[in-house]
């Protein structure tokens, strides 16, 4: 659970050294920077650097810069971009977390010897590996502007060998802002589902981009509709000898629609599916794999009557119309939170289709506040089951039951939290009083900041 501290934008306000325009900087940084040749007056001889130099300036730079490891260097190096550039004269917002800690684990599974190990890594939405890193940045000047948020799930040594892009895109709003046109790498989605613990926009891709195009009549404000055009979600075409045409194209496209006031909320999004590519790792050739959806919807009024209580339900559904039922995943996640100045209540109430198997699953949570927030204490339960033709283990159900106790500690934009996490696997037909199928032990050291 995250702290509920206010989340901080930070807005850089532009101040000016001798000729030339930077941003508010501590003292620390704003002279070393000017020094280094990223004013006009450049000690290189030049009226300007590119980036890849004064990236270079830094990496080599003695002390207090040492070298920078691969992981750091786009980063700041962005960061240094966006800081310092001179031509740009409008506003900044930087935000962004990082996210680890030390996990031990322990797995016990029946004929089978048990598996320990101890590695970094956080279980608070931070990625499958050491941690998380992420640093969202968007530059408006007047009615132009354009988001990007870089992320790292992996902390090895070196880093990637790419641009680590979650998202980046440029944007223009026309005509009174009612027509917004998003270019490029997309993200950030007015259509998506928007969480808790289910994030899904349609429209973004690991390998591609594309454009959207968003329409909010000024007649009926709240309402944001549009649609996206871009390339192929699948990572493998099915071997039709042929290029995509744009008829192919405008089969991969984006439908979405939103719509807020002070009652509700409602968001839904439908991606379409060419016969050309394939879903990674899927196997399918049946020659469609199925539509995409995305929903949510979000009640408003509660609060207003009991403040604190809210009441939102989103998901999921990959292989709408396909002609293969293991195309099919569907899930529909219901909340009804309570949430006054000293405690959080929550339950989830779940069901998923996979193919001709169903999951019914309910997770209530209760954490309670100390100390103005200082301390919290709670615990969640998860009890799931299976039914339909394609159960894990034929000829009876299976139940899945965790427990999750936590303590944390809440600081100004950070946090420290322990969680045990028991996960135990059982037939439905064996006795409780019995060893369970599966049995998973987690201990989880987590360390969390955000600005």
């Amino acid at each position: 659970m995250r702290p509920v501290f206010s989340h901080r934008r930070i807005t850089l306000k532009k101040i000016t050294i001798g000729k030339s325009t930077f941003p508010k900087l501590t003292e620390f940084w704003k002279w070393p920077i000017a020094l280094g040749g990223f004013s006009k007056t450049s000690a290189f001889g030049k009226s300007t650097l590119d980036l890849k130099e004064k990236l270079s300036f830094w990496t080599v730079f003695p002390k207090p810069f040492p070298k920078l490891t691969e992981f750091w260097k786009w980063p700041i190096a962005l960061l240094l971009a966006a800081l310092t550039f001179p031509a740009f004269s409008g506003d900044w917002e930087i935000s962004g977390e990082a996210k680890t800690g030390f996990l031990w684990e322990k797995t016990e599974k029946v004929g089978k010897d048990p598996e320990e190990k101890v590695r970094l890594g956080s279980l608070d939405d931070a990625g499958d590996d050491q941690g998380r890193f992420r640093l969202n940045l968007e530059y408006t000047e007047g009615n132009v502007g354009f988001k990007i948020r870089i992320e790292y799930d992996k902390w090895a040594e070196g880093g990637p060998s790419k641009w680590p892009w979650s998202y980046a895109f440029g944007y223009v709003n026309s005509f009174e802002d009612q027509l917004t046109f998003s270019i490029g790498k997309l993200g950030s989605s007015p259509w998506g589902t928007g969480g808790p613990e289910k994030w899904k926009e349609l429209e973004v891709m690991d390998k591609g981009g594309g454009v959207r195009v968003e329409y909010k009549p000024y007649y009926l404000p709240g309402l944001n509709v549009g649609f996206v055009l871009n390339w192929f979600n699948g990572s493998s075409d099915r071997g039709y000898s042929r290029n995509p045409t744009i008829l192919d194209l405008l089969q991969e496209s984006v439908l979405g629609v939103s719509y807020v006031n002070d009652y509700f909320l409602f968001r839904f999004a439908y991606r379409l599916d060419n016969e050309l590519d394939q879903r990674p790792g899927s196997g399918i050739v049946v020659p469609r794999e199925g539509d995409d959806l995305i929903y949510r919807i979000e009640e408003k009024v509660l609060n207003n009557y009991l403040k604190g209580l809210k009441i939102w339900a989103l998901g999921v559904y990959e292989g709408v119309g396909s002609e293969d039922d293991s195309c099919i995943h569907f899930e529909n996640w219901l909340f009804t939170e309570f949430a006054p100045e000293w405690f959080t209540a929550q339950i989830r109430f779940g069901y998923d289709v996979i193919a001709t198997r169903s999951v019914v699953h309910l997770k209530p949570s209760y954490y309670h506040h100390f100390f103005d927030r200082f301390l919290t204490l709670g615990a969640s339960f998860l009890w799931a089951q299976d039914f339909g033709d394609s159960k894990v283990y034929p000829g009876s159900p299976y139940w899945k039951m965790e427990l999750e106790p936590k303590v944390q500690l809440n600081f100004q934009n950070a946090y420290i939290a322990f969680v045990y996490i028991m996960n135990r696997e059982y037939i439905h037909e064996t006795p409780l009083a019995d060893p369970p199928i599966n049995q998973t032990q987690r201990m989880n050291l987590r360390f969390g900041m955000w600005f």
